[in-house]
């Protein structure tokens, strides 16, 4: 067993064996569907006729779970209502374990997460009760954080899972459905084998906390700095008094616990001090802290061991757009697992028909063990994107053509391997210019044929203020929203960027072709200082010339050692990221190889590919290796004959 088997008060084989009658006797058995009166249908991202949402509101419960060690963890829970009265059997139950705000208080009211998410409310009205539980050291729950993902935490989602399961409202069946954190927290919980948990539903969930965090080794110091004090404030009660319990009418027991998460440790101030993979530190009186703790992909022995099932929902534009399928990759072929990748951004654009049916979908066969082929469907659907996620001229407009297209199931490519057998790596070398198609420092070109020359290079002056935008999909994960235009996640035409930076431009392309999969770069470089970190941007051009983003990477020159990843990951370059590792650049070129975020898209007939290479991102990334414009590098970027500098891109024909 790997470390999360570790409890602190019982070992995972003592709490499983004190529970396995009653897991025995909660096991679902797969039924024959009730005959409803309207035609049954269940399909990718259509689902009808199988269960009626025969609940029309409910009812709000809190109390107080303890956990072995004592702490109160604090339970919401929601039961179904028909005309004002509750459910009068145990149904099942979908649990969402969270670190944010399970509700709070305002204007008199309590703003709970049915109000705010709409598709748990369609739970309900199918004869689903939820339960949202607030991790220890946040909300109304007792206790303090170490850490997020700590071995404490992954203990208590034992405990509250079998809590639950031994609850009189519930019959014995328990999925986990989470997005962000919570969706993370389901994979912890699969390691943990809790006996009543069935199924898991994550959706923008990633398993590699420091793959995020540090990617290549740059550090997102906007999003841990935004995300860790927006947390704090939640956990000190500063943004909203956490809604009370039941039994505490007066909010003095809540206000105990608020008072407890004082000792909370912050992430930020620790994360900037974690550079490398292997940094662990261990708290006087506490658990170990380490990434290996937090990073549930190296659970995966204990999750195929477990076997339950997980649903994975991710974006194209999401943080986790890579790392995410990582963890399907892993667990297949063990796990009974199916995967969406839509043109979604972490926190919008999902809430609608497909993923509503695919939920549904999937908690009616594992929860309510309804027979409804959902596991006959080939285990991927991903969507081809066919527009763009620029910001659009119409000031009114708030979803892409992407997003409003995929709620129409017949538009999905489904596949029973990922990524699809079609997508083949096509080189395409950086060349020297002109491309005639942007004022960049270079303006080089961006061909199929191997450079043969012996001396080709293009040097700049790294521009500290490059961005990939006003807005990222990194900002989209702590919640941010655009400034000119709150309701968008769109991001912004990259012309203006790519001015300031290196550019490698394509011919226009002579019919559709579809990139699907994870791009990899090749760059060699030199460097007027011993380090650095390198971002490229893939970009489409359209027959206006603008440039759309379509994704990106990025890496720190003293990261670019290579090595065999410890888990599988579709053959991309890993960098081990150790202290050890760790080497300065040399006076001479050297290559670096890492990979861009996944992606899906079609580049239209006529378009053109565009790679732009930069040596910051400062709205996200903390500058690096000096935040002086005047002492910024100078970087050189080789592109000749025995330094072949080259995009690898996984691309098939599209029609």
């Amino acid at each position: 067993m790997m470390h999360r088997a570790f409890s602190p008060w019982m070992t995972r084989p003592a709490r499983a064996a004190s529970l396995t009658v009653a897991a025995l006797l909660g096991l679902a058995v797969l039924a024959s569907p009730p005959a409803w009166p309207q035609e049954r249908v269940s399909a990718f991202g259509r689902y009808a006729g199988y269960t009626e949402p025969v609940y029309d509101g409910w009812s709000r419960h809190a109390e107080y779970a303890p956990m072995l060690d004592g702490v109160l963890v604090a339970v919401e829970y929601f039961v179904p209502t028909s005309a004002g009265v509750e459910a009068g059997e145990p149904l099942p139950v979908i649990l969402v374990y969270t670190r944010y705000l399970r509700s709070w208080e305002e204007s008199g009211r309590i703003q709970t997460l049915v109000e705010r998410e709409p598709f748990l409310r369609e739970l309900l009205a199918h004869g689903y009760l939820l339960a949202v539980a607030n991790s220890r050291g946040t909300g109304a729950s007792f206790g303090s954080r170490q850490w997020e993902f700590s071995l404490q935490e992954q203990a208590d989602l034992y405990e509250i899972v079998e809590w639950i399961a031994a609850q009189g409202w519930c019959d014995g069946q328990v999925g986990m459905w989470g997005r962000s954190y919570s969706g993370m927290t389901g994979l912890h919980a699969a390691a943990e084998a809790p006996p009543h948990l069935r199924a898991v539903f994550s959706e923008m969930a990633g398993p590699n906390v420091y793959d995020f965090i540090y990617q290549g080794g740059t550090y997102k110091h906007d999003f841990l700095k935004v995300w860790s004090d927006l947390v704090r404030r939640m956990d000190l009660g500063l943004l909203a008094p956490p809604a009370q319990m039941d039994s505490d009418s007066s909010g003095a027991q809540r206000d105990s616990a608020v008072a407890e998460h004082a000792d909370n440790l912050w992430p930020h101030p620790r994360a900037k001090r974690a550079k490398f993979r292997d940094w662990s530190r261990t708290r006087p009186g506490g658990d170990e802290w380490s990434w290996d703790v937090m990073n549930s992909i190296l659970s995966v022995d204990d999750i195929r061991e477990a076997a339950i099932p997980v649903y994975h929902l991710l974006g194209w534009y999401d943080q986790y757009a890579t790392q995410q399928a990582l963890m399907y990759e892993n667990l297949r072929p063990v796990v009974p697992q199916k995967m969406t990748i839509g043109p979604w951004t972490h926190s919008r654009g999902f809430g609608d028909d497909v993923h509503r049916a695919e939920a549904l979908r999937w908690f009616d066969y594992w929860l309510k063990g309804i027979d409804n082929g959902v596991m006959r469907d080939k285990p991927v659907h991903y969507y081809l994107m066919r527009g763009n996620h620029t910001l659009p001229e119409d000031p009114v407009q708030f979803e892409s053509r992407d997003e409003m297209e995929a709620e129409d199931s017949r538009l999905w490519k489904a596949t029973g391997k990922w990524p699809p057998k079609k997508a083949k790596g096509r080189n395409y070398y950086l060349a020297g210019g002109d491309s005639g198609t942007v004022a960049s420092v270079n303006d080089g070109r961006l061909t199929r044929t191997k450079p043969g020359n012996a001396g080709g290079a293009d040097s700049y002056r790294v521009d500290l203020s490059s961005v990939v935008g006003s807005y990222s999909r990194w900002m989209d994960g702590y919640g941010e929203r655009r400034a000119d235009r709150p309701g968008t996640t769109f991001f912004d035409e990259r012309t203006a960027e790519d001015e300031k930076v290196l550019t490698y431009t394509s011919e226009p392309m002579s019919s559709n072709q579809a990139i699907v999969g994870y791009p990899v770069v090749h760059l060699w470089v030199s460097s007027t200082k011993r380090d650095g970190d390198f971002f490229v941007y893939l970009e489409e051009i359209d027959a206006e010339g603008r440039a759309h983003y379509v994704t990106e990477g990025m890496l720190r020159a003293s990261h670019r050692a290579l090595a065999e990843a410890p888990w599988r990951n579709f053959g991309l370059p890993f960098h081990p990221s150790t202290r050890a590792s760790r080497a300065n650049l040399p006076a001479e070129p050297v290559e670096l190889v890492f990979d861009l975020m996944g992606t899906a898209i079609v580049i239209d007939r006529g378009h053109r590919i565009r790679i732009s290479v930069a040596g910051a991102d400062y709205l996200n990334h903390a500058r690096y290796p000096t935040r002086n414009p005047a002492k910024a590098p100078e970087i050189t970027l080789y592109r000749n004959a025995t330094q072949a500098s080259y995009v690898e891109l996984p691309m098939m024909r599209a029609r």
